[in-house]
């Protein structure tokens, strides 16, 4: 039977770690932009508005990330630099033009069948078999 406790060393079991040689202190926000996969900056930028908004919460938050989420190993940092994966908050396959027009297309096509279905659902037939499954 196969041990799947949790737990630090092997990043909660969901790749989750801290990563202190690409971050400046201790490498937790970091470690989160690459789990939540966000720009780097974008972490600290929440991390600077935390800090000025709640700074004795986001202290003892950030404290407690250096001690709760272990470093990074280094062979998994290499093989995820080499990997080059696209980040998918900014960094888009399609155009947005292309985009716009795939979920214009998926909107038509969710409007026919909410017609079909309210036509069906006003329709006399629709009627008679609720009367039949009554019975």
């Amino acid at each position: 039977m196969q041990d799947n406790t949790a737990n630090k060393a092997n990043g909660y079991n969901r790749n989750l770690y801290r990563n202190p040689k690409r971050g400046p202190l201790a490498g937790v926000c970091t470690g989160l932009a690459e789990y939540f996969e966000i720009p780097v900056w974008v972490a600290r930028l929440i991390a600077i508005s935390l800090f000025i908004f709640v700074s004795q919460l986001f202290v003892i938050a950030y404290i407690a990330g250096i001690f709760l989420l272990a470093k990074r190993p280094s062979a998994h940092f290499q093989s995820k630099q080499q990997q080059h994966h696209d980040n998918g908050l900014f960094n888009y396959q399609k155009p947005a033009s292309e985009r716009l027009r795939d979920i214009h297309e998926r909107l038509q096509a969710l409007d026919k069948k909410l017609r079909g279905m309210e036509g069906y659902v006003t329709s006399k037939k629709y009627q008679f078999n609720k009367e039949i499954n009554d019975l």
